[in-house]
């Protein structure tokens, strides 16, 4: 296989205002680009992974800047369909303290990845990897994106490539009721299901003791993995005869959150393509937490630094 890990999503251009500020009132902006699948290629990729990334993009400024990010962490963005057309979509974020929330304000309506023709992909760069990762976030994008993911799963199976999936659910896209109605076929073909327990009970109406949530995402989806992570608490895996728990890690404070989970995904894929779940939780929760102390999306580091915060638990000084 070339490649490790493969994704297939949108990325966009972020727009974010200092702390403090507010759309309405800030002078100055920083400038980022951020994405789910996007943000787990160039996690892999740091992590030594070979992975690649395919989307459409408009070739505009804006549309080399998403591909120039990903190429600088070593993505392969060589199979990006590239259109004179459509738009790349953009997002907003404020960041709050107490009592306001942090908000994200999207702008994605008809972007280049919504208007994909599912025979536009390349198929066969697409599934020449060990792992196909995707989210239910492409899915929600247009009929034609839905279709795109039907198919990858489809044609993985056939190829007998394992498949990650991360419901990764955004209220702003769809409810509840039509994602569930939607993803559940999709997450009943994949390889490794993986969900938070916010979206196991929004979505599937799982709640109660994390222990049985997880053994129960696996029996109603009949995936070979399940995987529940709970936030700051850590997260489980469950393959039908073990359980593996990892807990999360004291923080002192978080600088951002965008981009964590998906860098829990990329730190999970790395211990499953070894063969060792326990390790797919550790790098995951230790990476994860690693990037809520790093501004942007993007995961800034490196394996050995993720191997270095498990072995100390996050609690020595490098000297």
């Amino acid at each position: 296989m070339k490649f490790d890990l493969t994704t297939f999503g949108e990325a966009m251009i972020r727009i974010s205002v200092r702390p403090g500020q507010t759309m309405e009132n800030a002078t100055e902006v920083n400038l980022y680009t951020g994405g789910s699948e996007a943000n787990t290629a160039i996690a892999a990729g740091r992590l030594g992974m070979r992975t690649a990334w395919v989307s459409r993009l408009t070739e505009n400024a804006l549309g080399r800047r998403v591909a120039a990010d990903l190429a600088r962490h070593r993505v392969d963005t060589s199979a990006v369909i590239w259109t004179k057309e459509d738009r790349v979509g953009a997002y907003y974020v404020e960041f709050a303290t107490p009592p306001r929330s942090s908000a994200v304000t999207y702008d994605r309506r008809y972007s280049a990845i919504a208007r994909v023709k599912p025979e536009e992909l390349p198929w066969k760069f697409l599934l020449n990897t060990r792992i196909l990762h995707l989210t239910g976030i492409t899915p929600a994008l247009s009929p034609g994106c839905r279709k795109a993911v039907e198919l990858a799963i489809q044609k993985a199976r056939a190829k007998k490539v394992p498949v990650s999936f991360d419901v990764n659910y955004r209220a702003k896209l769809w409810t509840p009721a039509v994602a569930a109605k939607a993803l559940a076929p999709l997450l009943g073909q994949a390889t490794i299901a993986i969900m938070t327990r916010e979206d196991a009970a929004a979505l599937f109406h799982l709640e109660g003791d994390p222990k049985a949530i997880v053994r129960e995402i696996r029996d109603k989806f009949s995936c070979p993995v399940a995987v529940l992570t709970l936030g700051g608490a850590g997260c489980l895996a469950w393959d039908g005869k073990r359980l593996f728990e990892e807990p999360g890690y004291p923080l002192s404070g978080v600088v951002d959150r965008l981009g964590a989970g998906d860098v829990f995904s990329a730190g999970f894929i790395f211990g499953y393509l070894r063969g060792d779940l326990r390790l797919g939780l550790q790098f995951g929760v230790a990476a994860s937490a690693m990037k809520l102390g790093m501004q942007g999306d993007h995961f800034w580091s490196s394996r050995a630094e993720v191997e270095q915060v498990i072995k100390s638990r996050g609690g020595d000084v490098r000297r």
